[in-house]
């Protein structure tokens, strides 16, 4: 009997699809340009510009979303980043959301972290190199076997 063992992926649907949510056309643009030149794995990265237009494309089971936190430079009407993520979780509970934005009211920041398991990531010069990093600890840390301590 063999009993060397293979580690087993925990899949989780559609994580190779990651939406981008960000009103700052430029700014969203750079991003995907960013993520897909440094993880050529990745099937698609797809932007909205408002979390509504995120919500109807749910359905394609992104493994991440990446949320700016303020929405309504363009539309007035639009819901916030906290609004948004507490749909996709009540929707997708498994989605893994990095809040990304120049948030400075830490009680946002801490109802993301802790009300919805986030990661932050200040918008700043050093953001693109910390959402590299935080995406390289979802997809380690997504392809560790099962455990009592996931």
């Amino acid at each position: 009997m063999n009993t060397t063992t293979k580690p087993i992926k925990r899949i989780i649907p559609g994580d190779k699809i990651i939406f981008i949510v960000e009103d700052n056309e430029v700014y969203a643009k750079s991003l995907q340009s960013f993520i897909t030149s440094h993880f050529p794995e990745i099937i698609e990265v797809k932007i909205f510009s408002i979390g509504e237009m995120c919500l109807m494309d749910i359905n394609r089971n992104p493994g991440i979303v990446i949320m700016d936190y303020f929405l309504n430079s363009k539309f007035d009407e639009a819901h916030n980043g906290i609004e948004i993520i507490e749909r996709i979780k009540l929707q997708k509970p498994l989605t893994n959301i990095i809040v990304l934005s120049n948030q400075t009211d830490s009680s946002i920041v801490l109802e993301a972290i802790t009300q919805f398991g986030c990661t932050y990531v200040q918008k700043d010069q050093e953001a693109f190199n910390k959402i590299e990093q935080t995406l390289k600890m979802i997809f380690s840390r997504d392809s560790t076997p099962p455990g009592p301590w996931n």
